[in-house]
């Protein structure tokens, strides 16, 4: 299972080298831009021991190469430290093929929690795809890997 509780590290065991990301109309691919996205949301995000808690797993019925993941949030808001979970259940689906997971989709009010309400507007969620690229950029001139997390 993809999710916050799997070591980056891990993504080749799990994802295709060419994986393709879908986040409502932005389309990412490859492995390098899932950890670049998984860092954002652990790193950047308004919550602390972010965890993804799956609600249900299961294949599609008409097509047994993909499969239908309900989740819900967990973690530590930053701005009070109190615990909190999503009330909502969000929906992923992903396909795998040659026991490697090759496509991914989810949408921007999945990260709503984690981001802010703000985020499921398309202007301020293309600004933050845009912030994204300039602050990846920051890292590499500071000689810091984006795979690793900053201190809490």
């Amino acid at each position: 299972m993809i999710n916050g509780n799997v070591p980056r590290e891990r993504a080749s065991d799990l994802l295709d080298p060419a994986v393709t990301i879908h986040v409502d109309s932005a389309v990412h691919r490859g492995i390098e831009n899932w950890q670049k996205w998984i860092h954002l949301i652990r790193n950047c995000g308004r919550v602390r021991e972010l965890r993804m808690v799956p609600c249900l797993v299961a294949p599609d019925a008409q097509d047994p190469s993909m499969v239908n993941l309900v989740m819900r949030w967990t973690g530590v808001r930053k701005f009070d430290r109190l615990p909190h979970t999503t009330a909502d259940a969000y929906p992923l689906r992903y396909r795998v093929e040659r026991n490697r997971i090759v496509e991914i989709w989810s949408r921007k009010a999945n990260y709503i929690f984690i981001f802010g309400q703000w985020f499921r507007f398309s202007l301020v969620y293309r600004l933050v795809l845009g912030w994204a690229i300039l602050y990846f950029e920051t890292l590499t001139l500071r000689g810091i890997d984006y795979r690793l997390d900053r201190a809490a």
